[in-house]
This record gives structure tokens, C-alpha cells and sequence, in this order.
């Protein structure tokens, strides 16, 4: 079957490839994005001390650290039957606040910008640079400054903005004095402002651009959504996970313990990333998709008033609330709006704080075989960490699913569906290149995060004749130069 080959693609964390595969009339058939590296962090956990892994585990990623780390933390209040105070919850939930600011704001700017205002550019312009070079010196400065107050939050919380080290078994690593929350409130107001700006910035330059969005239904009506919720509020730190089909109906109702059982793991030869699917109330596999806007829909808006009347803007502005799943653009929208939630919450949790004596370390259990899990909010999604251990409490296994692997069969359906419009349009192979990057990048995937499948099937690499694509991408003609197989034990 011929296909369009994008390698690899640009403005993503990790090492992706996009390929969209063409029938006998031309016609889009269908679309996926492969991982094309491999870490495996979940074998480099075997045979570790189980109390490393809240630290070991935020190096799986540079944007999303500290979710790792308060998911492996879960993991060991599960583990060892602990439960943290409610000031240990509040700081742990601060820095997961901290990090979806920092993590958003950043997809926006250096990765998400480029394509909606920048589609004009020629594709050497169309970056980060670019942009803040058409946003002016005084802008791009107040950006990279203001960009910069997240990661602070961080570091005062855990010592350093990447790779915080906060958590421990059955709460955090110590308490906080009166300043240290004064300069933390002082942190997440100026995230508030620069949420709100970043947010202005999008509806006055993008959506403002827009003469209407349409809501496109196709393939969109056949994903489901799935977000985490506590007492009918959003939640990054625990709760029950709510269903939802594309119309905004809810489904189901299940604990965080019932994840794991609820997911179905597909291996496939030519990616290092698990595809994962949804057991339905049925038992039917359902594609889900985790994140932003899947806490949107769950939710139906935000308790903080700025997010919550953002929430209402937004939903004002597209006329019809179901399905939008097909749309990238609200994935970026949604992503703003929750920053702006997620900045207030965290001037809330800071300002409410008060120090309280830390309860003693918890007395390890005499027997320290056992399993623990942790689900978290992730910025990408829903991050789920579960380690089993043996008699000395080290690490026998070792599960990690991540949102960008559970949201990979989502995004094969909204790049199909980008590809289909974009050859609607008339744009050749370079427009087909543009509105796939743009459309999945819309999920800011994180693929160091996914890349963790060792064992199973090999992935087959195939050597192909390339011809360039002016400007923005390649194309292989079919010509096979040679294959190999990648896996387990190879090179190369």
C-alpha cells in the first residue's frame, strides 16, 4: 500500500514517525505514529530498592517528572499501607499544579504556536524563534521570563524545577515555614497572569483569525474519554475515573485500583510503544482518549472562577459542545484553559497551607513482598505506576503506562482524519505533511514516555528509498533498500 513517511517528526518530545498509507485511488486509508526509540525504564527498575523509584522514575521525562514522582510515591503509600496528611496531599498537589503550568505553557509556545500562527511561514520560519521574533522583544521576553515561574514553584517545593524531590512514602520530605509559602503564593500568582495572558493571546490571534469552527464529527464520534474526578471536581492527585462517549454521556464509573484490568495492551511490530485500549462496560475495546480535553468533558468546567469562565467562553465560541474530538485546535484550547485552572488552584493550595509537625517516617512492614499502584493526572493524561516487590523490598515488576500509549489509537484517528482533509484541500504531500505534525501534535505526545516495550515482537525497520518533499518532509517511493530487525538482543 503506498504511504506518506514523516521522519522524523519535529516539534514533539521524543523520536516519532508519522505514516499515512494511501489505497489503490489515492485516497487517505489510515494513519499511525510510531515510537522509534527505546528506553524501557520499566527493566532498568528490576532489582532496585522500591523506595528509589519516586526518584528514579521523574527521569523518565523532562516535562512531566514530577507526575512520575507523586505516581511512584502513590505507589508506595499503596505498597506499604501509608496515607499522607492532608498538608503532605496539598504540597503534592501543588506541584503537580506546578507542573501542568510549566508543562502546557511550554507546548504552547515552543510547540503548538508555530502551527497556528506560523502556517503562513516558510518552514525554516516555523518555529519557536519565528514566533517570538513576529511577537516582538518586549512580548518574547515577558514569555520566556514568565515561562520560568512554574519550574521556581518546583524548585522551592523540591529542591530543583526538574527532577523535584519531594515525595516519600506517606507524605513529602519535610514541611514548608510561612515564607517559603508566601513565595510560593507570590509564584503562582504571576502563573495565574501569564495563564491568562497566554490564553488571551490564543483567542485574539488564532480563534479571532477563525471565521467560525466547525465541529467535524467523522471518525471523532468513535472515541471515548477518560479523566480522573473527585466529588464532581477535577482532580490531578486522586479519585474516581469517569467515562464518557464523544457526546459527552457518561458511561462509567470506576476506582483507580480497576485501571489496570480496564486496559488492553496491544504490541506492535513496527513501534517501542505499547497501543493500549479500554475494556467498555461490555467488555468491548474502546479507543479512549486521556488529557485535557478529556478532564474538560468529565468535569463540564472548573471551580476556580477565571478557568471557569474561560470553560464557558469556550464552549460559547463553538456553538456545539459534542463531539470535538476531531479537532485539534480544541485540544489546544482545552490545554489553556486547564493551565489557567491548574495556576489558580495552586495559588489557592499555597495561600490555605498552614506548616504542621511531618508524622514520623512510616515503619517499613516486617513482610515487604507486596504490589502497590498509583494513578495520577499527568499533563498528558492519566500516568499509571505499580511495582511488585519481593521479602527484601526490591522491585520484581515493574508497569508504567503513560497517557501518550493510551492515547495512541486516538491519535492514528485524528491524523487520518487531518490527512483526509488535507488532500480535501488540495495541498499535495507538503499540506498532507503540515496538517498531520499539526494534528498530532495537538496531543503534545510524549514518546520518551511511551518508549518502554522489551520482549514481544521485534520491530521490523525498513530501509526505503526517500525523495525529499519540498519543504516540509519526506516521502518514500516503496523502493525497499533492506530490512532489519530491531529488538531485543540487536544493533543498530
Amino acid at each position: 500500500m503506498p504511504r506518506v513517511v514523516l521522519n522524523p517528526v519535529t516539534r514533539i518530545e521524543g523520536h516519532g514517525v508519522a505514516e499515512v498509507f494511501l489505497d489503490a485511488a489515492g485516497q487517505v486509508a489510515g494513519a499511525r505514529l510510531a515510537v522509534a526509540e527505546l528506553r524501557g525504564f520499566e527493566h532498568i527498575c528490576v532489582g532496585r530498592p522500591v523506595e528509589e523509584m519516586p526518584r528514579l522514575t521523574s527521569r523518565i521525562c523532562g516535562m512531566c517528572p514530577a507526575a512520575h514522582h507523586v505516581a511512584a510515591a502513590k505507589a508506595l503509600d499503596d505498597l506499604w499501607e501509608v496515607e499522607p496528611s492532608p498538608a503532605a496531599q496539598q504540597i503534592r498537589e501543588l506541584a503537580l499544579c506546578g507542573q501542568m503550568v510549566q508543562s502546557h505553557l511550554t507546548h504552547f509556545y515552543a510547540m503548538a504556536l508555530p502551527d497556528l500562527l506560523g502556517h503562513n511561514r516558510p518552514p525554516a520560519e516555523r518555529n519557536f524563534i519565528g514566533i517570538l521574533q513576529e511577537l516582538g522583544p518586549d512580548l518574547a521576553r515577558y514569555i520566556l521570563n514568565s515561562r520560568a515561574h512554574a519550574g521556581q514553584l518546583l524548585a522551592l517545593l523540591g529542591g530543583k524545577g526538574i527532577h523535584a524531590d519531594l515525595a516519600l512514602p506517606g507524605g513529602v520530605a519535610r514541611a514548608y515555614g510561612p515564607e517559603e509559602m508566601h513565595r510560593a503564593e507570590a509564584l503562582a500568582r504571576s502563573m495565574v497572569s501569564f495563564a491568562r495572558f497566554s490564553l488571551d493571546l490564543f483567542q485574539e490571534r488564532v480563534v479571532a483569525g477563525m471565521k467560525g469552527i466547525t465541529v467535524r464529527e467523522l471518525e471523532a464520534r468513535d472515541t471515548y474519554y477518560l479523566a480522573m474526578q473527585a466529588e464532581g471536581f477535577p482532580s490531578f492527585t486522586g479519585g474516581e475515573l469517569v467515562l464518557m462517549d464523544s457526546m459527552g454521556r457518561e458511561l462509567d464509573r470506576f476506582g483507580e485500583g480497576s485501571f489496570p484490568e480496564r486496559l488492553t495492551a496491544r504490541r506492535e511490530a513496527w513501534s517501542y510503544a505499547e497501543v493500549f485500549y479500554l475494556n467498555g462496560p461490555g467488555g468491548e475495546p474502546l479507543t479512549v482518549e486521556v488529557g485535557p480535553l478529556a478532564r474538560l468533558h468529565a468535569n463540564r468546567g472548573f471551580p476556580t472562577p477565571l478557568a471557569g469562565e474561560a470553560y464557558t467562553l469556550m464552549m460559547g465560541e463553538l456553538g456545539s459542545s459534542r463531539p470535538l474530538g476531531g479537532i485539534p485546535l480544541v485540544k489546544h484550547w482545552a490545554r489553556l484553559v486547564e493551565a489557567l485552572y491548574a495556576a489558580e488552584r495552586a495559588l489557592e493550595l499555597a495561600h490555605y497551607y498552614r506548616q504542621t509537625a511531618l508524622p514520623p517516617y512510616p515503619q517499613l512492614p516486617t513482610d515487604r513482598r507486596g504490589s502497590g499502584l498509583g494513578v495520577v493526572e499527568a499533563p498528558r493524561g492519566l500516568l499509571f505506576h505499580r511495582y511488585q516487590t519481593d521479602d527484601h523490598g526490591l522491585v520484581t515488576d515493574a508497569r508504567i503506562i503513560t497517557p501518550t500509549a493510551v492515547n495512541q489509537a486516538a491519535i492514528g484517528r485524528v491524523m487520518t482524519i487531518a490527512a483526509r482533509e488535507a488532500l480535501a484541500r488540495g495541498g499535495g504531500e507538503a499540506g498532507l505533511a503540515a496538517g498531520v505534525e499539526g494534528a498530532l501534535r495537538a496531543f503534545d505526545p510524549c514518546l520518551s514516555c511511551a518508549s518502554h516495550v522489551l520482549g514481544g515482537p521485534q520491530a521490523l525497520v525498513r530501509l526505503v528509498q526517500w525523495k525529499r518533499v519540498a519543504p516540509t518532509g519526506w516521502h518514500g517511493d516503496g523502493g525497499v533498500i533492506d530490512d532489519q530487525h530491531k529488538g531485543p538482543g540487536t544493533r543498530g
